[in-house]
């Protein structure tokens, strides 16, 4: 509710939003990872339809076939130029330097009022990225939380999705972080930092899944706006799923290419989005029959 009553106050009609997520690495996700851009394109489309907004993806290099193929799969146009319920992708790179360059440049060219980030990973207190069990992956990933430092700085709303403490948007709690997650104080890499992430959010959601906090946010905004269509239906989801597959995408429990987020599998992400979708139409009948008393 405080996400979306967030978005509202700030995003109007022709309004520029960013997406990000970054998880793509080799040798272990070369084409990225599922918790991510499902989450991402949800979000877009509620916003696209919803508000009249725009979204950009920005994401890892090795994430950007998987996110134009997830953004097409739940009805998206991806195009190189903006338009009605039209999205871009852009790539960001992983050297430190660059990400300073393309952050500025991104911020400069579409002015975003709002920023979402969905399973984003992101640094430690010293500067360094690590999976969730505490390893350095620093080298492989994009360094997208330059651009969400520039935009807090900015004052430009962010809003961020996580479930393992080591992604954008954990530094709101890193204290919880830190006495929750396995490795949240102390991971397994020489900087004995810990994984979790130091970069805030304005609002951050943790969940299961990353996808899901998303999914939540789309939800509220459904409800809030009564427009059940703005959650994707399960046919959306499970095409949304396959088409990260098809384009080579992972499962982060097991590496692997298969019809799974997180371990779970096609038909539980499914049935979530069917009890999503109980609660918007549910809620909405009752606050009718309300109105009629």
């Amino acid at each position: 509710l405080l996400a979306a009553q967030k978005v509202l106050d700030r995003v109007k009609r022709d309004d520029t939003v960013l997406v990000v997520t970054g998880t793509g690495s080799k040798p272990f996700l070369p084409n990225g990872e599922s918790d991510g851009p499902l989450g991402c394109a949800s979000i877009a489309r509620a916003l696209a339809l919803g508000l009249g907004a725009k979204p950009v993806f920005v994401v890892g290099e090795n994430d950007v076939n998987g996110m134009k193929a997830c953004a097409r799969a739940i009805g998206l146009n991806v195009e190189d130029y903006q338009y009605r319920n039209t999205a871009m992708v852009l790539g960001f790179p992983s050297d430190a330097v660059a990400a300073e360059k393309r952050a500025a440049e991104i911020l400069d060219r579409f002015n975003p009022t709002a920023m979402f980030s969905v399973e984003t990973l992101g640094p430690n207190d010293k500067g360094v990225y690590h999976s969730v069990l505490g390893f350095d992956v620093t080298a492989h990933l994009p360094k997208l939380h330059t651009l969400f430092d520039k935009a807090q700085a900015r004052g430009i709303l962010t809003i961020a999705g996580i479930d393992g403490g080591n992604e954008l948007g954990s530094g709101t709690i890193a204290d919880g972080v830190r006495q929750i997650m396995p490795y949240g104080a102390r991971c397994q890499c020489p900087c004995g930092g810990g994984n979790a992430c130091r970069v805030p959010a304005d609002v951050v959601f943790p969940a299961t899944t990353s996808n899901w906090a998303l999914y939540g946010v789309v939800t509220m905004l459904a409800m809030l706006l009564k427009r059940p269509d703005l959650l994707q239906d399960v046919a959306s989801e499970h095409r949304m799923l396959e088409a990260c597959v098809v384009a080579g995408v992972s499962d982060g429990m097991t590496f692997r290419p298969i019809m799974a987020v997180d371990g779970m599998c096609d038909a539980a992400n499914e049935a979530l989005v069917t009890l999503l979708h109980e609660i918007i139409n549910n809620g909405l009948l009752e606050a009718e029959l309300d109105r009629s008393v």
